[in-house]
């Protein structure tokens, strides 16, 4: 039978107490990180994560190596979590009306839970380079999946045209445009729901 080193905590499946107590620990960190931002602390302080997580300060710098490891592991564990808020579903499907407002309830839901997150990635990514990648590729995901759900009329448009309309699609339902409307010029999800709609679809049926 396998016998412990002395001074070791082992569990009964051989997993050293330790090794066990720190990912418990970093889940129980990652998921106050979370749920702190989610509710607005933009960041939360140590001492709101110990407190939400019932991890001491001493030891959330155990876990993790420093701030930036802490908030680069819980937005790896939001994006996974909240990964099927950013798919469009039946992407490409049905007539234009139904996919444009497909998209916008999309983006909107995703705003509407991930607000908060989002702000943090793009404060963050001023003077964060993995920060600054996930945002850009983030954006590009963004991008390609309204090549693919809008790619019937944009077909027919000339190659550059179809770049420009991307691009300008990609801004418009951005969560940047989202925040500038809802936070500073005061309008509903209701009244960006109808503008995002409208503009949509002028861009892509100019008719």
């Amino acid at each position: 039978m396998f016998e412990a080193a002395p001074g070791t905590d082992t569990t009964e499946d051989g997993v050293d107490g330790r090794t066990l107590r720190r990912t418990r620990g970093r889940a129980a960190v990652t998921d106050a990180m979370i749920e702190l931002v989610l509710a607005g602390h933009l960041p939360p302080s140590v001492e709101q994560l110990a407190d939400r997580s019932g991890v001491s300060v001493a030891s959330i710098f155990r876990y993790f190596d420093g701030l930036d490891d802490l908030r680069r592991a819980a937005t790896e564990v939001y994006f996974l979590r909240y990964d099927h808020l950013f798919e469009i579903p039946d992407i490409g499907e049905g007539e234009l009306p139904e996919r444009v407002t497909r998209v916008v309830d999309v983006r909107l839901r995703l705003y509407d839970v991930a607000g908060p997150m989002g702000r943090l990635v793009r404060l963050r990514a001023h003077a964060n380079a993995t920060a600054q990648d996930n945002l850009a590729r983030l954006r590009g995901t963004y991008a390609d999946q309204l090549q693919n759900h809008f790619d019937n009329e944009l077909s027919a448009f000339a190659p550059e045209e179809r770049l420009d309309l991307v691009g300008v699609m990609t801004t418009l339902t951005s969560f940047e445009s989202w925040e500038q409307l809802r936070d500073h010029e005061h309008r509903a999800d209701s009244d960006i729901r109808r503008a995002w709609t409208a503009t949509l679809t002028r861009l892509l049926d100019p008719r």
